[in-house]
């Protein structure tokens, strides 16, 4: 999964207050109209109001500075890493530039929610952003509901993207950015997570990222709200890999905290509760599976409909292995079956027949 690329380097970029003592003292920057700040609110107000617009520095005038209240290393986060420089005194006004580095795909973020920042945005960023906008709108044209466009852009990233690069020991910058999503067609779950949110707010829905661990790795996906409740949606994880064209998964589409906590782990407190399953995939399509009855009756209705990949749920039902799927598809013309799923216990099992 996915590693925290600018968190991890912050403190490096990040220039602590004794370093800058050590460092500048007595020396000055020029920078004309500096914004004049009197308390740390106001400071803090500034910085991130700055950074908000994608600026690439702001000077501050800071009055009665001292390096507890004013220390940048407070502001620090996974989006913007700041850097300090200037003229401190003990005395009179202290005079501080700060300079920012932003996570490319908060800069494509803040031009979707501010299309004014648009112009921010580096070339291969405004390119990304493009096809992505035009995507989208194709994709949503004609669709009518929140659910029908959140599928839409599901699908058209785990149909176009595959998880990558494999070797996890030497992931590159680009594999964690939407620009490298788009134009090399692969990332992991940064790019995942970061491109359903630029589409879902293109597509007008109410998306946002969230961060933790899926089997104690650091992990990105994303929670959206359908009709006032919010629902986990994990792409990353729906993505097949190797990638089998045509074959869609929704074991985390819409999910409650209750279902994706078996795996996942998160600040709960951070984040919205989610506990309707009114809009998970199973549920909506009536795709629950109770006993073997009714898992013959869907396989039957499925093959019947000519659908060769397919997904279902079970719930107060196990399947103990593969062979009472397989007894039920058996003689329909298919030489080979691939079956995913966690057989001894309530599992989401994805079929694909050829």
């Amino acid at each position: 999964m996915s590693q925290p690329v600018f968190a991890d380097n912050c403190d490096d970029l990040v220039t602590t207050w004794n370093l800058l003592y050590s460092n500048i003292q007595g020396k000055t920057y020029d920078e004309s109209n500096p914004k004049t700040v009197s308390t740390p609110e106001e400071w803090e107000n500034a910085i991130t109001s700055s950074y908000g617009r994608l600026d690439d520095k702001i000077t501050l005038s800071i009055l009665n500075f001292n390096e507890d209240d004013y220390n940048v290393s407070k502001l620090k986060n996974y989006d913007v890493s700041i850097s300090a420089k200037g003229f401190v005194s003990d005395t009179d006004i202290s005079t501080i530039t700060y300079t920012f580095d932003y996570n490319p795909n908060f800069k494509i973020a803040k031009a979707v929610e501010t299309p004014s920042l648009f112009n921010k945005l580096t070339l291969e960023q405004k390119e990304a952003f493009d096809i992505l906008y035009a995507s989208t709108k194709e994709l949503v044209s004609n669709l009518t509901t929140d659910y029908e466009k959140e599928v839409a852009i599901h699908n058209f990233i785990t149909n176009n993207f595959q998880y990558g690069p494999l070797d996890m020991n030497n992931v590159p910058q680009r594999a964690h950015s939407i620009t490298g999503f788009v134009f090399d067609g692969q990332g992991i779950c940064e790019a995942y997570a970061n491109t359903f949110y630029v589409m879902g707010k293109m597509a007008g829905l109410d998306v946002s990222i969230i961060t933790g661990t899926a089997n104690n790795v650091s992990h990105m996906w994303n929670l959206i709200n359908l009709d006032g409740e919010y629902y986990h949606v994990d792409v990353t994880n729906d993505d097949p890999t190797p990638d089998v064209p045509g074959r869609e998964r929704y074991t985390y589409f819409n999910v409650s905290d209750d279902i994706i906590s078996k795996t996942h782990s998160w600040e709960r407190s951070e984040f919205p509760s989610c506990t309707s399953d009114k809009y998970n995939y199973y549920t909506l399509n009536n795709y629950i599976i109770h006993s073997e009855q009714e898992l013959k009756d869907f396989i039957n209705k499925k093959l019947n409909a000519g659908e060769t990949s397919f997904s279902f749920r079970t719930e107060d039902y196990q399947i103990e292995n593969a062979d009472i799927i397989k007894y039920y598809t058996t003689g329909k013309g298919f030489s080979t079956i691939n079956i995913t799923g966690e057989y001894g216990k309530e599992s989401t099992y994805n079929i694909t027949l050829k």
